[in-house]
């Protein structure tokens, strides 16, 4: 039986993270109706403005950049509106029966893209294989897993000030290898500690401590408990973290 075991503390923080996310939830749908609204009436000073050439020239063309600027910002808002909405129907739909890691990683890092300094401060390279195969879990929450290890890393990157995040992907005979390289400074020792946890891995279990956060812990958990290896090479100027995908 999978288990992990949580001091009430940390029982705490998973429930408060829960209740946020269910009032985001709630808040992301009560939006649409005002967003929409919103949409329609900058359509609508667009048009009026279009049908209105006898304006003054230096009103017509301050009001002509408020407006297409609000219409950027609108779209801005209204794609973190449709990214929130399609996470929150990932989270609640049938789990894959297969996972394409390079589509993950990818659609990860763009949702992690709402997080300032990870968006302007962090250089991110990408060498995915193409050709690599998809994996198939072995428990349903694999994938929720491994974007929560994502969001985990990308705290700890902050927390660190590292400004580089090399990711790889290799297919291999066995096994489909992600690699996770940071470079002049490593991840937290509590990060790296995980990664070599010992226990039962097929099991799923880990006595959670440290300054790791629970969604951390439980991320690396369920991960280990699908079968997937995780091992980690480190120094105090780069971190390298492995996970193994076994094909079967």
């Amino acid at each position: 039986m999978n288990k992990v075991e949580l001091e009430l503390d940390q029982a705490l923080e998973l429930f408060s993270a829960a209740s946020i996310g269910k009032l985001i939830n709630g808040l992301v749908h009560n939006l649409n109706g005002p967003l929409h609204t919103l949409g329609m009436e900058m359509d609508v000073l667009s048009f009026l403005f279009s049908k209105n050439p006898d304006l003054e020239p230096d009103f017509a063309s301050n009001f002509s950049t408020r407006l297409k600027r609000m219409e950027e910002e609108f779209e801005k808002l209204n794609r973190l509106i449709r990214q929130t909405a399609d996470r929150a129907e990932l989270f609640s739909s049938p789990p894959p029966a297969f996972i394409n890691l390079n589509h993950l990683l990818q659609e990860e890092l763009e949702f992690l893209s709402a997080n300032l300094y990870f968006k302007h401060r962090v250089q991110v390279s990408l060498d995915l294989d193409e050709k690599a195969k998809t994996v198939k879990p072995r428990t349903s929450y694999l994938s929720p897993a491994l974007r929560w290890f994502l969001q985990g890393l990308v705290e700890d990157i902050e927390r660190n000030q590292i400004q580089a995040l090399h990711i790889m992907t290799r297919g291999e005979p066995n096994q489909l290898l992600a690699c996770f390289t940071t470079r002049e400074h490593s991840l937290s020792s509590d990060i790296l500690e995980l990664m070599t946890s010992e226990g039962k891995p097929e099991q799923g279990f880990m006595e959670l401590g440290g300054k790791c956060s629970v969604e951390m812990l439980v991320a690396v958990s369920t991960i280990r408990s699908s079968g997937v290896s995780l091992s980690h090479d480190s120094s105090t100027d780069h971190s390298e973290i492995h996970l193994g995908f076994p094909y079967e």
